[in-house]
């Protein structure tokens, strides 16, 4: 992940990052689908498993309103993983 997000951030790629991101905080949040994205496909980790599903409890929670952008990008983030997971398996 390291290298690739090095390549990335070279400036022949400045064209492209335009395309992925327009702030800070939408490379932030980039950055943090990228990796986690990555991480989903450790299947065999225990510890990842119980966060990602600690992750998918929270952002499913149905006893708290959740509208926010934050909470529409953890939902997001989170069915992503499960998605990558499962195709990993499969």
């Amino acid at each position: 992940v390291d290298v690739a997000w090095e390549m990335l951030m070279e400036p022949a790629y400045a064209n492209l990052r335009a395309c992925i991101y327009t702030s800070p905080s939408e490379l932030e949040r980039f950055r943090q689908l990228l990796v986690n994205a990555v991480m989903a496909t450790d299947i065999m980790d225990k510890d990842l498993k119980t966060l990602r599903n600690n992750r998918w409890d929270v952002a499913f929670d149905t006893s708290r309103e959740q509208t926010s952008r934050d909470a529409v990008n953890r939902k997001a983030t989170i069915v992503i993983e499960h998605l990558i997971q499962a195709s990993d398996v499969s």
